[in-house]
């Protein structure tokens, strides 16, 4: 098969590297305004974010990060210098390296450990934190350990973090991932090709394994217990960051038991889940998640509130 072409670009935005935590990690970039920072998932990068880029650079500084192991950032030799804790020390340099106090943090899928990483660890300089696909570290590690929904739907774990996966998820041109990314009718080809070439990337797969090797979320598995507090260094794991959690309901990795709770750990706190959507909903739905996203924005300096539909179960 043909390399497929270069990832496509964002009308207004620009590519900039900065070399920071001895990584050199890659950005998009442009509008003006308060600093919007965006966290893609597993396995992708920046490009997950193309609509939402778009939608907040009209009124915001937007900055899509490719988060270090994957596409066009840096891939450290050393499973140490992956995971969670590595990449929200990356976010608060990058932060800092741009100018800025604080930030608007949105974050996908792994996107969202890093996000609430760096919400736990600097509260002072996360404005807003918005979460799509993920779940909090200690409702992670509770459905992990006691939900077999949640431990059915994360099987996917194991065999991510299993030592010489690479040749497997390589094999025939990343056949896995791409047969669950034409499974999904809201992509293009020219998406398709995107995420195919980030995937090779020199690096790209061993990058984005090392993270899951690092952090050894999953089920349990023989004598291995459950795992999913990703943020073991921080107690308690409360804030008062307002926050937005948008969820599909059909989402077949983050099963709604993750969100129930929710508001033990988080004091401004909205909840929206989208009837039918699944775990790409950024993509999915655009206009229906910056349309959440910017009503919460809009009521963040609002006076303590929790909103949003009881969680089911």
């Amino acid at each position: 098969m043909e390399d497929p072409p270069a990832l496509a670009d964002v009308d207004g935005l620009a590519h900039e590297f900065a070399e920071l935590n001895g990584v050199r990690l890659h950005y998009v970039t442009g509008g003006s305004g308060p600093l919007m920072v965006f966290v893609h998932g597993l396995p992708q990068c920046w490009y997950m974010y193309r609509h939402q880029l778009a939608e907040f650079s009209r009124d915001h500084r937007v900055v899509a990060v490719d988060l270090r192991g994957f596409n066009l950032s840096g891939k450290p030799q050393r499973l140490y210098e992956y995971g969670v804790l590595p990449c929200a020390l990356d976010l608060h340099a990058l932060v800092t390296k741009l100018g800025y106090g604080e930030a608007v943090v949105m974050a996908h899928d792994i996107g969202v450990a890093v996000g609430w990483s760096f919400t736990l660890h600097y509260p002072e300089m996360v404005k807003a934190l918005v979460t799509v696909g993920g779940a909090h570290p200690a409702l992670f590690e509770r459905e992990l350990r006691d939900n077999p929904e949640q431990q059915q739907a994360s099987r996917h774990w194991l065999s991510l973090r299993r030592p010489g996966s690479e040749d497997f998820y390589r094999e025939n041109d990343f056949g896995l991932f791409r047969s669950i990314f034409e499974r999904m009718p809201f992509l293009t080809e020219q998406d398709r090709a995107s995420y195919l070439r980030s995937w090779r990337e020199p690096g790209a797969i061993d990058g984005i394994l090392a993270w899951t090797r690092r952090e050894g979320w999953g089920p349990p598995e023989d004598s291995t217990p459950a795992k999913g507090n990703y943020v073991p260094e921080v107690s308690p794991l409360t804030t008062n960051v307002p926050v937005l959690a948008v969820y599909g309901d059909a989402d077949p990795y983050i099963r709604p038991g993750c969100y129930r709770g929710l508001g033990e750990y988080a004091a401004r706190l909205e909840v929206k889940s989208v009837p039918g959507a699944g775990h790409w909903i950024c993509e999915e739905a655009p206009s229906l998640v910056n349309g959440y996203v910017r009503g919460f924005l809009a009521a963040t300096a609002q006076p303590l509130v929790k909103t949003g539909p009881a969680i089911p179960g």
